[in-house]
């Protein structure tokens, strides 16, 4: 399969996984908040930041994303170095794997599980289709940095979101 096909329908199925969050967030989180804490007490502080974040900001931190991502995969396609793509496509991956995590923990439907179903194959295909380009090393390496600018700028985002200067919008 052509590479660069490979690389460019990462900021497709991004976006298609996000506009799932975006869409359902809101009503499951408060349709479900209460089961949240009473299931999870050691997480209420975290599920009552999360569950406070209203569409439009949490649209504006997936938006961010998709800019980060997106220009990341245009980076490495004009440059040929498949290193800024390759690690947002593992942060994508182990995103989406937690949001298998969290399926399992909660036990029925959240928003995000019906495209991470359908997004696992394409990373699975596209970590096999590209697997050549790094050493079993920088394989690891890439998707150790990658998981982690990806929970520092979620961290960030959300951080600057639960600090109000996005609640206005």
């Amino acid at each position: 399969m052509d590479t660069i096909l490979i690389v460019f329908l990462l900021p497709v199925f991004f976006m298609l996984h996000e506009l799932e969050e975006i869409i359902g967030i809101r009503l499951w989180m408060d349709k479900n908040g209460a089961a949240l804490y009473n299931r999870f007490p050691r997480f209420r502080q975290t599920i009552r930041r999360l569950g406070s974040i209203t569409t439009p900001a949490f649209t504006v931190i997936v938006a961010e994303e998709f800019i980060l991502v997106s220009f990341c995969t245009f980076l490495s396609a004009y440059t040929g170095n498949w290193i800024a793509w390759y690690c947002c496509l593992v942060a994508f991956g182990f995103h989406l794997v937690v949001h298998l995590f969290q399926f399992l923990l909660w036990r029925g439907y959240i928003p995000a599980i019906v495209t991470s179903l359908c997004c696992l194959p394409y990373c699975i295909w596209a970590f096999r289709e590209t697997y050549k380009f790094f050493t079993p090393c920088e394989q690891v390496g890439y998707a150790l940095i990658g998981i982690l600018f990806g929970a520092l700028n979620l961290f960030v985002m959300h951080k600057i979101v639960g600090d109000r200067l996005l609640k206005r919008i």
